[in-house]
């Protein structure tokens, strides 16, 4: 999630005050965007160490890092992209609306329904793989910390979840856990899995059944085979400061199908190393939202090219683009990745058939 949305304590109230008087300077003359140089990010990228993916990335005081390539970014930036025109101007004042199709998850509660995937919208799949249900980054809200509001509503609600299920979470920001969600999921019993250091916040918001799992430890959870990876992303919210919980994707195996789940992250060594340890992935969810403007976003953010990068790197059979449609979180319009992609695919055509641009509401059968 885009930094706006996770800055906290009294640095929130100054950056407000900051951001206000900005946004008032700049009613007149908005600042350029920055430039940015695609070509040095990728060769910034292709220096990094791959034996740094397993390298201790955790301070002493507590806080987790990235120990290939530590997060440059800093509040400063936030307020020159706050203050700064629109880096797609092409694209402001249009509609891109997000698909939708009607989706009760009656089906859900049936433990003889086919494996199947299904949107829930934003982050939020939910995965039913012989007869039990995984569900991803739970966003069932209407807004992301009253900051935010969705574009469309979700297919349906927590309570079409059957009782028991398991929970992943990726990190804790609001878009990818959110409170409400997480308090009427735990209502339901469910089990929550999370990085190191979000469990406390969960039990906070009612969960009861928590598991915390560091990079590349394994475990077996109700019957499914997890996999903590890592990402290059970082963490903040209200009640935890910068970096205090990790952030990580996760590999789900069941009823042998393998499906990899990238939460956020910007484009990194870890997507080919995952790759080469477990083959045979047969769907890749990657997030493509709030990749603009590319100055400020690129580091915890991929863009359409990166993301096919990654998915070239992961090896896997399908790629289900994630993070679109929903919510505005970059310069672009929520439903603009979808456009991107489709021009994508035009340019690059032996990716397609492997492409599946769900509609919110969407279930394909794996």
């Amino acid at each position: 999630m885009a930094l706006w949305a996770n800055i906290s304590g009294r640095a929130a109230k100054a950056l407000l005050l900051v951001a206000v008087a900005l946004s008032l300077a700049a009613s007149s003359c908005c600042l350029q965007p920055l430039s940015f140089d695609e070509e040095a990010w990728r060769q910034k990228v292709a220096a990094t160490d791959p034996a740094k993916l397993y390298a201790p990335h955790r301070r002493p005081d507590g806080t987790f890092f990235n120990p290939w390539m530590p997060q440059n970014k800093s509040a400063a930036d936030l307020l020159r992209w706050w203050a700064s025109q629109n880096s797609l101007p092409q694209a402001e004042g249009k509609q891109f609306p997000t698909p939708t199709v009607p989706n009760d998850g009656a089906y859900l509660n049936d433990p003889k329904a086919p494996d199947s995937l299904t949107w829930v919208g934003h982050a939020t799949y939910v995965l039913q793989l012989g007869g039990r249900v995984i569900v991803t980054d739970p966003f069932f809200s209407d807004n992301v910390a009253y900051v935010r509001s969705r574009k469309v509503p979700p297919a349906f609600g927590p309570g079409a979840i059957p009782r028991g299920s398991l929970v992943l979470i990726s990190h804790n920001h609001y878009d990818h856990t959110d409170a409400d969600s997480v308090a009427a999921l735990a209502k339901r019993d469910a089990t929550f899995v999370c990085p190191l250091g979000l469990g406390d916040l969960l039990r906070e918001m009612g969960a009861t059944k928590v598991r915390e799992m560091d990079w590349w430890q394994e475990a077996t959870v109700n019957g499914s085979r997890l996999v903590c990876l890592p990402a290059q992303h970082w963490s903040r919210r209200l009640g935890q400061d910068y970096n205090q919980s990790l952030w990580c994707s996760w590999l789900i195996e069941r009823h042998g199908k393998r499906i990899y789940f990238g939460g956020d992250s910007g484009y990194f060594k870890g997507f080919k190393e995952i790759g080469r340890r477990w083959p045979g992935i047969q769907a890749a969810l990657l997030g493509i939202g709030a990749s603009m403007p590319r100055w400020f976003m690129h580091y915890a953010h991929i863009n359409v090219p990166e993301m096919f990068k990654a998915f070239e790197d992961l090896g896997a059979k399908l790629l289900v683009p994630t993070q679109w449609g929903v919510l505005k979180l970059g310069d672009e319009p929520a439903a603009w990745p979808a456009q991107e992609i489709r021009e994508y695919l035009q340019r690059h055509p032996r990716w397609q058939g492997r492409v599946e641009l769900l509609p919110v509401g969407g279930r394909l059968l794996l």
